[in-house]
């Protein structure tokens, strides 16, 4: 009979999240959701039915449209403040645009750096890997101006993922590095051109070179949570060079699900 009970309490809290963490979005309105804190992680259950990212200029802010109508019911994952927020997405032409995200159920979401891979670990992990030879396969590759951005391969350890860069440059001139940005977008742009690419928030950088001088040939690790890349999209690393009036280099590379799948285990 306690099991029963149990059961049907169950039962009905699941329902009563389902009902309270569920947003109604269309094609012809922009959805906004609205954390306290900025916003690292973004996932649509189906990329065919909706796209969303984080507005560049508001991090805390999430974007969602439809990109057709829609009779099932998606799901939306986001992480904000260690939160991590389960949302049912359903196609309606609802009033209500914009939601406070601290008004859903949110679990735990963790901390990757404090909890079970401490950064030592990390740090020893990378030093590791570029202590190998450097003549690697080379899985992308951009240049401009006498600058070589090229990533050389991809390595998976547990539930993270290193990435292998080298930053080649040929001039007389220091590179001034400003950051590196990691995204996930479409492969071919569509209509909708204000909801399309969301960032993936790196774990841990080794060296963190500010300058690579010149002549010189530097390479580095980036450590990122497991993933992988839903069809029709592919991952974008962008190195941004710091000049005056933002008039700096800017080198990308574009990274397919297949390359991620490819990736060799870290012994």
């Amino acid at each position: 009979m306690k099991q029963i009970i149990l059961a049907f309490v169950f039962f009905v809290f699941s329902l009563a999240i389902s009902a309270q963490n569920q947003i109604e979005i269309c094609q012809n309105k922009t959805t906004h959701l609205i954390a306290k804190e900025k916003i690292t992680y973004v996932q649509v259950g189906d990329p065919d039915k909706l796209i969303a990212e984080v507005v560049p200029e508001q991090p805390n802010m999430v974007r969602v449209k439809a990109l057709d109508d829609f009779s099932e019911e998606s799901s939306l994952t986001i992480i904000s403040g260690n939160r991590s927020y389960s949302l049912f997405v359903k196609y309606s032409n609802a009033n209500k645009i914009s939601y406070i995200m601290e008004d859903f159920y949110w679990e735990k979401a963790g901390d990757i750096n404090i909890g079970p891979v401490p950064e030592y670990y990390l740090k020893e992990m990378c030093s590791r890997l570029l202590s190998k030879d450097i003549q690697k396969p080379v899985r992308a590759k951009s240049h401009k101006d006498g600058i070589i951005f090229r990533l050389r391969n991809i390595y998976l350890k547990q539930d993270l993922l290193f990435f292998e860069l080298e930053i080649s440059n040929t001039t007389n001139i220091a590179l001034d590095a400003d950051d590196y940005h990691w995204w996930i977008e479409d492969r071919k742009r569509s209509k909708v051109t204000n909801v399309q690419e969301y960032p993936v928030e790196k774990i841990y950088q080794h060296y963190n070179w500010e300058s690579i001088p010149a002549k010189t040939t530097l390479r580095e690790v980036f450590v990122l949570p497991k993933f992988l890349i839903p069809d029709k999209r592919i991952l974008k690393i962008e190195l941004l060079e710091k000049a005056l009036g933002n008039t700096g280099r800017k080198l990308s590379l574009k990274v397919k699900n297949k390359e991620i799948l490819k990736a060799k285990e870290l012994n």
